[in-house]
């Protein structure tokens, strides 16, 4: 009887074990995409904030560079055309954005806000759940 419950107990904890160890693994991938992003929040807010035009375009290459890094991140192939999607979208929108001027940056900026929206449509639409990551983790794992 001891064993039996022993032997329950360590099943138990085995299998708890490598699901916790599949879900960190899982946020560790997604996890290298996290840094990326940052930089482009914040090479977005510095572009928001700004009143020097020169700042502004600056920000913008350095937020489309971001960007360009983000397309080529490995998507797993449930959340790939819906990330590709919006990242396009922002791509489409901030590089079709002219030249700021001290005449045009305040439009620029409130045309730029839209990314903003772009970011929570999107983030709403791929936003995997727990059980979803751990059986992308799964996926990986076995090479599907």
């Amino acid at each position: 009887m001891f064993l039996k419950t022993l032997y329950k107990f360590s099943l138990s904890s085995v299998f708890m074990s490598l699901c916790l160890g599949l879900l960190l693994s899982s946020s560790a991938s997604a996890g290298q995409l996290k840094p990326t992003m940052k930089e482009m929040r914040l090479h977005y807010k510095q572009a928001i904030d700004t009143q020097d035009p020169a700042v502004f375009n600056e920000k913008i290459a350095q937020f489309l560079t971001e960007l360009q890094t983000a397309q080529a991140f490995k998507f797993s192939p449930e959340r790939k055309v819906l990330s590709l999607e919006g990242l396009d979208k922002v791509e489409t929108l901030v590089s079709g954005l002219p030249t700021a001027t001290d005449t045009n940056l305040s439009q620029l900026q409130n045309q730029l806000k839209e990314v903003d929206q772009l970011r929570v449509e999107y983030h709403k639409k791929v936003k995997p759940g727990v059980f979803e990551l751990l059986l992308d983790t799964l996926k990986e794992a076995i090479g599907l």
